[in-house]
């Protein structure tokens, strides 16, 4: 028999079935075919033909990317997959090289979990409708408990950030580093952020969002910093459905002419150093203070609508003052945190 063109399909146009796909120079048949998808445990009946497989874990923009990786790792090698009459697989190994090309490192416990999930033969065996709906079950659950840290340009969140995080044992996660990191991964994702950013355009909320949560993957159960997101309503929903409820937010208040003092002071200084931020100038710093206010009133209210508790702190004074704020709480909420821990060994939200 002649073999067939090897023509990838997007996967967004994927239907019940996609026909046959010969390898070139081969007579091994590759078959992408998808059973009419079947919404996971606990989402409703109706909801089936809304969300596609693999949208609960994966960003919109990488879904067919991931579709053409998992052929593509099924093709590589007889150790990642191969195919048989219900189509092309994946082994456990070639799940685990497919989800490292996408920037994703789960743990030995979470691919575990993965088949077990969708794997009813046990047979090490997962095809791609198998794969989407096993990560919509075991990659797309809220990752880690997420304390968000709220405040202007200038008030102190990134030393802040440090010190719990140094002290505390807390995980601190930037929104504006990890959009720079997935960049230079250079996966799917970050190539397509790169292509966004090239044209002078906005990341989408959804996109930053994803990244997050992809981030918080590795940290399971651990608390987490969140610093500068969500920074408008839009990241804010979009934030609560891919990662759940925040457990907590830390909101830096201050006057504004602090704020710019501090923002010019920190310009003088990096002249001196020969260090400068390209945002530590008197026009840009007015266009964040600007920006920061248009959104920030719709974020508190969004946070109090959730019923998310909040932590105000006066930055005003010196980066000491506000921990020493902090630690006067800490040592108000210490009898009752034990009770309510039990004697669990967690990463305290407060310092001691």
């Amino acid at each position: 028999k002649s073999a067939t063109s090897h023509k990838l399909v997007p996967f967004s146009s994927i239907k019940d079935r996609i026909g046959s796909l010969t390898a070139k120079n081969t007579t091994a048949v590759y078959s992408r075919q998808f059973q009419t998808w079947k919404p996971c445990d606990g989402v409703h009946e109706s909801t089936k033909e809304i969300e596609k497989p693999g949208s609960l874990a994966f960003a919109d923009c990488e879904t067919d990317a991931i579709a053409d990786l998992f052929y593509h790792c099924a093709e590589k090698s007889p150790e990642y997959g191969g195919t048989d009459d219900q189509g092309i697989y994946l082994s456990i190994r070639g799940v685990r090289e497919l989800l490292k090309n996408i920037g994703e490192a789960p743990s030995e416990m979470t691919l575990q979990r993965l088949f077990v999930e969708v794997d009813a033969t046990n047979n090490g065996k997962i095809h791609i409708q198998e794969f989407f709906n096993g990560a919509d079950k075991v990659l797309s659950g809220a990752p880690a408990r997420i304390v968000l840290v709220v405040g202007g340009p200038g008030s102190g969140k990134g030393i802040l950030c440090t010190q719990l995080a140094e002290k505390c044992g807390i995980v601190h996660l930037s929104s504006g580093d990890l959009l720079r990191d997935e960049v230079a991964l250079d996966t799917p994702l970050g190539r397509e952020c790169a292509e966004i950013m090239k044209r002078g355009a906005l990341v989408s909320s959804a996109v930053i969002t994803a990244l997050v949560r992809r981030r918080m993957r590795a940290f399971p159960g651990r608390r987490v910093l969140l610093d500068g997101f969500p920074r408008s309503l839009e990241n804010a929903h979009d934030f609560l459905e891919l990662c759940g409820k925040p457990e907590l937010a830390l909101h830096l208040e201050c006057d504004d002419t602090v704020l710019m003092e501090r923002i010019m002071k920190r310009s003088r200084e990096d002249d001196e150093g020969g260090a400068k931020r390209t945002d530590d100038n008197i026009d840009t710093a007015i266009q964040r203070l600007r920006t920061f206010h248009k959104y920030h009133k719709p974020t508190m209210d969004w946070l109090r609508d959730q019923h998310v508790p909040i932590v105000n702190l006066d930055c005003s004074g010196t980066p000491e003052n506000v921990w020493n704020q902090l630690l006067a709480i800490g040592r108000l909420m210490r009898p009752a945190a034990q009770l309510s821990n039990n004697g669990a060994n967690d990463s305290p939200m407060f310092p001691k």
